[in-house]
């Protein structure tokens, strides 16, 4: 009898507890407790972020005020600034190609005696990227050309205005059908031209020298130096497994296994490198563009004013992009490709396989400010006169050359010269 009972009872217990473990399987959902990634690091930027309207800019606005009269503002300045927001208001509708030979214009009268602006992009920018700048609207035109000024210009009172776009490819451009300019507006365009600071060109317009010396400041700063432990920190997910390794030629590289960077300290650079797979198709130049800024602003950070200076040359599927740093009005230009004031970046298929930059981060906070005199276009021309590689001259411009010294980077005012390979110059 005892036995029986304690049969029913145990039969009782199991029952009742599969009863409860039924009830909490259906009403209490389970609790997973999550698996803490202890050695995991959130990237961190060292700079701040910026957007592609804050790196597309002209280098330069000519101002053509007719009499053979010219007038030249360059970025930051208060009419550089003025003048552009006003033609971004305007569009630009419909495109003609066209030979700019062939064409009925006679420039050299445009140049001297019409009213008008040039907008100009001394690298060249491709239509994709400069829609991003400009209201141009409709179609654009499929070819890889790229955009290395605009030319806006009007007889004289109710005259029609005309507007071409000119390429990097000799004596193709572009004639904008439809153009939202009156006269009016070209001559309030004239209007912020600075006629105390004019201008002359003795090459067919190609590059403009001031009639007096231009006053532009030079710059010192103190500086501190990009860390192996700050870019560990800003291009890796988890700095804990970085491997270090040192080369013959003094050269140190870090990586994760993935990815990697390689610290130069005798020129102060620093080369990141991603060995994507090839890209299986040909990319758009504005897509890679915008992935390289997102990089950027999500990794290292801008330390300053940057223009988009260089585009590929070829929808190809590795992409090469130049940013050039600017201070105040000037960019900052070196003879040597791997110089202070340029960021270098490859893309390929929305990936950043690669770029490369200085090392040297300036405390503009920390700058001295020195009163510095440029020659006026009559000096600059004799000087040109014993320069071995005049023939090879396709711009001069006002620029900063940076001087690194140990603990202070001065930014130095002067005539930068542009040459044919690429290549810049200067005239001391």
């Amino acid at each position: 009898m005892i036995e029986s009972l304690k049969s029913v009872l145990l039969v009782l217990l199991i029952g009742t507890s599969l009863y409860q473990s039924f009830i909490l399987a259906s009403y209490s959902p389970p609790k997973i407790e999550p698996i803490k990634q202890s050695n995991y690091v959130q990237t961190e930027t060292l700079g701040k972020q910026a957007e592609l309207a804050d790196m597309l800019f002209p280098d330069q606005l000519i101002i053509h005020l007719g009499n053979q009269q010219h007038s030249v503002l360059y970025p930051s300045n208060y009419y550089y600034t003025r003048l552009l927001d006003n033609i971004k208001q305007r569009s630009f509708k419909g495109f003609r190609k066209t030979s700019m030979y062939l064409v009925n214009v006679n420039w050299e009268e445009v140049r001297t005696k019409q009213l008008g602006v040039e907008i100009r992009f001394r690298e060249g920018i491709p239509f994709t990227i400069l829609q991003q700048l400009f209201r141009i609207e409709g179609e654009i035109p499929v070819e890889n050309d790229k955009i290395t000024k605009i030319w806006i210009y009007s007889k004289g009172t109710n005259d029609e205005v005309r507007a071409f776009f000119f390429t990097d490819s000799p004596g193709v451009g572009y004639e904008v059908i439809g153009a939202d300019f009156t006269s009016k507006d070209v001559e309030n365009f004239v209007a912020y031209g600075e006629p105390s600071n004019l201008y002359k060109t003795t090459n067919s317009g190609d590059y403009y020298l001031p009639l007096k010396t231009l006053h532009l400041p030079s710059y010192t700063f103190t500086y501190t130096q990009l860390t192996a432990d700050q870019l560990k920190q800003s291009l890796f997910v988890d700095p804990g497994i970085t491997r270090y390794l040192k080369e013959r030629d003094g050269s140190e590289i870090y990586t994760d296994s993935k990815r990697g960077f390689q610290l130069n300290r005798d020129q102060r650079w620093v080369t990141y490198f991603d060995p994507v797979a090839p890209a299986a198709s040909k990319t758009e130049v504005l897509e890679d563009l915008m992935a390289g800024i997102k990089f950027i602003n999500q990794h290292i950070g801008w330390d300053g004013k940057y223009m988009v200076a260089r585009t590929p040359e070829k929808l190809l599927n590795n992409q090469t992009f130049i940013f050039r740093q600017y201070y105040e009005s000037l960019p900052i230009v070196t003879t040597q490709p791997e110089g202070f004031g340029t960021m270098n970046m490859q893309v390929q298929k929305g990936v950043i396989s690669g770029f490369e930059r200085s090392m040297v981060i300036p405390d503009l906070k920390s700058g001295q400010r020195k009163e510095n005199e440029l020659m006026s276009g009559e000096a600059i021309e004799q000087r040109l006169q014993y320069y071995q590689r005049r023939s090879s001259i396709v711009s001069i411009f006002p620029a900063y050359r940076p001087v690194i010294m140990e603990k202070t980077l001065t930014l130095t005012s002067t005539w930068a010269i542009e040459l044919r390979d690429g290549t810049y110059d200067f005239i001391e």
